[in-house]
């Protein structure tokens, strides 16, 4: 009778154990949020303007395309003069270094992928070099940052189209060099300009951003939170859709108001130093500490992150957590915004001086 209730015990325990078994699923949402500027810069500059100085051989390549219109701070409005920061751009000459022709060789097969034979392709390349820097300032002649945008001892490659004979590609070249210039030129340009576009609107502008991330969420389906875990999850990714990027998170804080006191309470039932408590608690922690981050909380969000690492399951997301949390709190104070969810009301933004009809 005893070694029969011995055995009883042992098995209600494997049970109970096997029951309270915690396994942790990666569940991955969208948000969105704005990218505030990365670099230091007075917030209440909202507009720009572009002066071009190329030289008049330049000019005459390019005279297709107008580099001034390619450049663009995304979130800033951009005006014809007198905005609140100045870009002025210098274009030097494209020079031509040398020409080579190239051979391209193509290895020909059947329908099985046995080897044929071969067919070679010849090419003209050419290398050059060109120079080109944009200095910014604002309107009171303050400098904000200068960018190195080419640099003449880094040189660059353009390949023409590909020809059947060496003969063709060395006369294609040979008389129409004047249009292999001009191509040059125009290409040296454009990647000039995108490129400080893409400097400017990454150091300085305001991006609206979608990211993808992710929540642990309960998968043992035989763990007695296992419903109520998914409820949460569900309350949570249906929050997230109503989340954009250029509006209030009021709402959104609203209706995740009870996920996030759902996770608080986990904290408390399961508080052992079990592994499987210890696992519990730490998905709570990782998951308040993704909701509070999103929701433009960072102090929040550090306190979970904090816990997470003074709970001794998977420390080193804890510190990850908390460095992005910290992050977040640096770059909303350097902006002076509490808050990464508000409107781009672009067409609004006057050049200094000069008061909106609209405001």
């Amino acid at each position: 009778m005893k070694k029969i209730l011995i055995t009883l015990v042992t098995v209600l325990c494997i049970i109970n154990s096997f029951g309270q078994r915690v396994d942790l699923d990666k569940y991955n949402f969208n948000a969105s949020y704005i990218d505030l500027p990365k670099m230091i810069i007075d917030t209440s500059y909202k507009t720009f303007f572009v002066e071009i100085d190329a030289s008049s051989t330049l000019n005459r390549e390019i005279r297709e395309i107008n580099p001034a219109e390619m450049i663009y701070i995304e979130g800033w409005k951009k005006l014809e003069r007198n905005g609140h920061v100045k870009i002025f751009t210098q274009l030097e000459d494209v020079f031509i270094e040398n020409f080579e022709v190239k051979e391209r060789v193509e290895v020909l097969k059947d329908k099985d992928g046995k080897e044929t034979g071969k067919k070679s392709h010849f090419y003209v390349q050419v290398a050059y070099s060109f120079e080109a820097e944009s200095k910014v300032s604002d309107y009171k002649g303050n400098p904000i940052t200068t960018i190195d945008l080419a640099d003449r001892n880094n040189r660059q490659t353009y390949n023409s189209q590909e020809f059947s004979t060496f003969l063709e590609a060395s006369l294609y070249y040979k008389f129409r060099g004047i249009d292999f210039t001009k191509e040059i030129s125009k290409r040296a340009v454009r990647n000039a300009m995108n490129n400080l576009s893409d400097y400017m609107t990454y150091n300085y502008g305001y991006t609206s951003r979608t990211v993808t991330d992710y929540l642990w969420i309960l998968d043992s389906k035989k763990h007695p939170e296992y419903e109520a875990h998914r409820r949460a999850w569900l309350t949570f990714k249906q929050s997230m859709f109503q989340m954009n990027a250029e509006e209030s998170l009021d709402e959104v804080r609203k209706s995740l108001a009870p996920v996030i006191t759902y996770y608080e309470m986990m904290k408390k039932r399961y508080s052992s130093q079990s592994k499987s408590d210890r696992k519990m608690r730490y998905a709570s922690y990782y998951n308040l500490a993704k909701i509070h981050y999103y929701l433009d909380d960072p102090d929040a969000a550090m306190r979970e992150a904090g816990e997470l690492t003074m709970n001794g399951y998977d420390e080193k997301d804890g510190r990850a957590l908390e460095a992005s949390a910290r992050h977040l709190k640096a770059v909303l104070k350097q902006n002076k915004f509490t808050g990464r969810h508000f409107p781009l009301d672009i067409e609004k933004y006057t050049a200094p001086g000069i008061v909106s009809n609209n405001d």
